[in-house]
């Protein structure tokens, strides 16, 4: 790259300003606005390819997590663009000297390094509180720049700290990050506490050896106190503890370090800032974290690692026994039109209500399901302990998404099925209302009854298929399942080609449906098998039980199978090359599955 250029047809490199490990950092004009601009580019290109885009797809959530981040000390990240197959940041350009540059010729005063630090802590806090829950992971003095009237602007979030393993992190490591484990909100304190000792002792907390010793020093996590801190000595021992439960929360630490600063201009509360509402960001995982290295996005802290005193919100319990019927009631909704509750509807996680008006019919499901990586697409807020995230109509149909602390999402849709919906909006509102109502008032209701024995709800879906069943489909040689909420469903997937392999579970009135394809027999069971609309997967439907649903209609339980081969080139020139039907594996994949149900009731 060299000044001039223009990155993704919107950005003119102005000038390089920094570079670390396998990233590099520059000062930009934004084509149009003319407002400066930095960007960091992220190199990925010495990655394998699963790898690279692995990499690419942890940038793109973190750049969209770190871009909700409003605070008056915390820098913007607007958004991430590609440009010649590599990720770029787009980020707020800060040109004031950072806390490096700042103690380059002699160290700061205990009083003047409280009160920048004071302001570091308040954006941690912001941070970190139940509202956002993002961690920062890699505070060092050139993350800390300092404007005039010595105002902070916290550069760093959204960005990957263990970008070729940058040397200069080394010095202020974490005790538990040292030793491989993740960076939480503490780490957070602990690097704070080290970007400060070094400003105020001119050496890094780990001596100042080469960045290898500095790690080995951090492993063992023993600070010597420091000898020119005076009042602030005390408060950066208790950041620097090698216990992360024992050190204070960020909130705490703005507050002791304004009262070292002698300031009341920072205590440490987590205020809303700009026109932005709070929102709560997590990951569903079963370890409980995602980690981007430079950004860490927590639902819930491991055991021992304390994050504050904040407390936790709805939850929703075991999985297999909470009602999703319970969080939907039909009755707020009859202002819409004749209403019926349907318990049977899709997978075991689901319930809708019906809605007639007129010649229309609409539809209201909710849906459990584990939280991705990100929070979906619309406008978020914080309400009663969860995040709620509303969606923009698209295509007739409004989505409400409820981010709950233990790792799971409540999803509303609301869609037309026969006619038009005038406000969909609305009614995904009144559903959402009603979910909250009941999650915030107590333990979420238990099923009414359990499943019945020969169910598919007892079936882990992930074990229906062994990894030589999933390896036929080219592209899934090594590929780790990922299971679904409650294990009712589970995925294979390349993301690099496509090729893909899902199992699920459905509940259907009547069965198999008239369109779901030619009519087969599969291990004895009445089966059905089509092509996908790009013809490059099968989707397969297998009878596992017929039974009668609570409103006395026959209805089946249904084991779905759906097989997504590899993209492939395109045909060479006429006459064209003849595309092997993916039904043949699919059937065959869906038949090792059948074989691993339990006997058809």
């Amino acid at each position: 790259m060299e000044r001039g250029d223009l990155i993704a047809g919107q950005y003119r490199l102005d000038g390089e300003v920094g570079s670390g490990g396998t990233a590099e950092v520059w000062r930009a004009t934004e084509q149009g606005s003319n407002a400066a601009i930095a960007l960091r580019r992220v190199r990925l290109s010495h990655l394998a390819p699963d790898e690279r885009e692995r990499g690419a797809q942890r940038l793109r959530a973190e750049a969209a997590i770190a871009s909700l981040l409003d605070h008056p000390n915390i820098a913007s990240v607007y958004r991430m663009v590609e440009h010649g197959g590599e990720p770029w940041l787009v980020m707020r350009y800060v040109s004031a000297p950072d806390l490096a540059d700042l103690t380059a010729a002699r160290p700061l005063t205990p009083r003047r390094a409280a009160g920048l630090g004071a302001q570091v802590a308040g954006a941690l806090a912001y941070a970190h509180s139940p509202g956002l829950g993002v961690v920062h992971g890699a505070v060092t003095p050139r993350d800390v720049h300092v404007g005039q009237g010595d105002h902070v602007t916290l550069t760093g979030f959204g960005i990957s700290s263990r970008e070729g393993d940058d040397p200069a992190r080394a010095a202020f490591l974490a005790p538990e990050v040292a030793n491989g484990l993740e960076g939480g909100p503490q780490a957070d304190v602990f690097s704070l506490g080290a970007t400060l000792y070094a400003a105020v002792e001119g050496r890094s907390v780990w001596g100042d050896g080469d960045p290898e010793q500095m790690h080995r020093a951090a492993m063992k996590g023993v600070v010597e106190p420091p000898r020119q801190a005076g009042a602030l000595g005390p408060v950066l021992m208790r950041m620097l503890e090698s216990r992360p439960r024992e050190r204070p929360t960020a909130a705490e630490v703005a507050r002791l370090l304004a009262e070292v600063a002698g300031s009341e201009s920072t205590d440490g509360r987590v205020e809303r800032t700009g026109g932005r509402r709070w929102l709560w960001i997590a990951v569903a995982a079963v370890a409980a974290v995602a980690v981007a290295a430079g950004l860490v996005v927590w639902l819930r802290p491991p055991t021992g690692v304390a994050v504050g005193a904040a407390a936790a919100g709805p939850v929703l319990g075991d999985p297999a026994t909470a009602d999703p019927c319970s969080l939907l009631r039909p009755e707020p909704l009859d202002r819409f039109g004749q209403t019926l509750l349907e318990a049977d509807a899709g997978n075991f996680d689901r319930c809708d209500v019906t809605i007639d008006s007129g010649q229309d019919r609409s539809t209201v499901q909710l849906q459990f399901a584990q939280a991705g990586t990100a929070l979906p697409e619309g406008v978020p807020e914080e309400r009663d302990g969860m995040v709620i995230v509303r969606g923009t109509p698209v295509n007739g149909e409004c989505a409400r998404t409820l981010r709950l602390s233990d790792g799971n999402d409540v999803r509303v849709v609301a869609r037309p099925v026969r006619g038009a919906l005038p406000d969909p909006c609305a009614v995904a509102d009144v559903a959402t209302d009603t979910a909250v109502a009941v999650l915030v008032s107590g333990p979420i209701p238990r099923r009414a009854a359990p499943f019945d024995p020969g169910s598919l709800a007892a079936v882990d879906a992930c074990g229906l298929l062994d990894r030589a069943t999933v390896a036929t489909v080219p592209g899934l040689e090594t590929v780790d399942p990922d299971p679904g909420f409650a294990g009712w469903d589970c995925d294979w997937e390349n993301l690099t080609t496509g090729a893909s392999v899902e199992v699920a579970y459905d509940r259907n009135r009547g069965g198999i449906g008239r369109n779901a394809g030619n009519r087969v027999q599969i291990a004895g069971r009445e089966a059905a098998a089509r092509r996908d609309e790009d013809g490059g997967g099968c989707d397969v439907q297998i009878l596992h039980r017929p039974y009668t649903d609570k409103r006395g209609y026959p209805s089946g339980e249904l084991l779905i199978v759906k097989v997504d081969m590899a993209a492939p080139a395109p045909p060479p020139a006429p006459p064209p090359a003849r595309v092997p039907d993916p039904c043949i594996r699919g059937v065959a994949i869906a038949t090792a599955a059948v074989e691993r149900l339990p006997p058809a009731p």
